[in-house]
C-alpha cells in the first residue's frame, strides 16, 4: 500500500512539474523603474524618444506654446525648441537619424533642431487627429491606435500594411488613442495604472500593473524601456511634469 501511494505521489509531481515547465508563462508582470526625467512644458507631456545620446520630450495642448525639449542620457536638460505645433507623440528614426512628430492632426512632420523648425514629411497618413502613434524601433513602420484598432503603417509610403482589434483595451479619453511598440510587443493602456501587452500581430500576451498612474497620451517606448508620464497639465503658465521609464 505504501509503495502505490509513493508511486501515485510521483506520479502527482511529475504532472505538476511538466504542467508548470510547460504551460503558458506569464511575462513583464513586474517592472522596475529605471529613469525619471523632470519635463517642464506648457501644457501636456505627451511624448518621449532617444537617438542613441539625447533624450527629446514633446508637448501637446496649444500649438502657441510647442516646446521640444533636449536632455543627455542622465535626464539633465540641455534646451528646448519651439515648432509651434500641438502634438500627440514624437519619434526618432535610426534609419535616417531623423526626429519625426505626429501633432493633433493627420501629418507626420520631420523636425530639424537647427532651424528649429518642422515639416510636412507624410500627409493625411493618420487617421485620427488625436492619435498618439509609435514607431517600430527599427524605424519601419508606424502603428496607429483608435479605441481597440490598430492600423500598421508603412513608415516610407504611409501605406497601411495591416489592421487589426485587439481584446482588451481602456475607454477613456486619452488613453484610447495611445500606443507604444517594442521589436516584439505593443502596449496599450487596460486601466489607469494597467498596460496590455500584445505580440506583433495584435494576440493578447500578458497585463502590466505600474505603480503609479500616468496620463493616457504619454505611452511610449525607447532606449528598451516603457515609459508613462505624470502630466503637467500647466496650461500656458507651464510647469513641471514628469517622465518614469520602466524595465519590464
Amino acid at each position: 500500500m505504501k509503495r502505490i501511494f509513493k508511486v501515485c505521489l510521483l506520479i502527482v509531481i511529475m504532472l505538476l512539474t511538466v504542467r508548470a515547465t510547460c504551460g503558458p508563462k506569464a511575462m513583464f508582470r513586474e517592472t522596475v523603474q529605471a529613469m525619471k526625467i523632470k519635463d517642464n512644458v506648457f501644457f501636456h507631456n505627451v511624448g518621449i524618444t532617444y537617438d542613441g545620446r539625447h533624450y527629446y520630450t514633446i508637448n501637446g495642448g496649444n500649438e502657441e506654446y510647442c516646446v521640444l525639449n533636449e536632455y543627455n542620457k542622465k535626464g539633465n536638460f540641455i534646451e528646448y525648441y519651439d515648432l509651434e505645433l500641438d502634438c500627440r507623440a514624437i519619434f526618432h528614426n535610426p534609419r535616417d537619424g531623423n526626429l519625426y512628430l505626429k501633432n493633433f492632426g493627420t501629418d507626420l512632420y520631420v523636425v530639424d533642431l537647427e532651424d528649429e523648425i518642422a515639416d510636412i514629411e507624410l500627409m493625411d497618413v493618420f487617421d485620427e487627429e488625436n492619435s498618439s502613434p509609435a514607431m517600430s524601433p527599427d524605424g519601419k513602420y508606424l502603428y496607429e491606435y483608435y479605441k481597440g484598432t490598430v492600423r500598421l503603417l508603412d513608415f516610407e509610403t504611409g501605406n497601411e500594411l495591416d489592421k487589426f482589434k485587439l481584446s482588451k483595451w481602456y475607454e477613456e479619453h486619452g488613453y484610447n488613442y495611445a500606443i507604444a511598440a517594442s521589436n516584439q510587443h505593443l502596449f496599450v493602456w487596460s486601466d489607469e495604472s494597467v498596460i496590455a501587452v500584445y505580440d506583433l500581430d495584435g494576440n493578447y500576451v500578458t497585463e502590466i500593473d505600474l505603480p503609479r498612474t500616468g496620463f493616457g497620451f504619454s505611452l511610449s517606448w525607447c532606449k528598451g524601456l516603457l515609459w508613462i508620464a505624470r502630466d503637467a497639465d500647466a496650461a500656458k503658465d507651464g510647469g513641471d511634469g514628469y517622465w518614469y521609464g520602466y524595465k519590464l
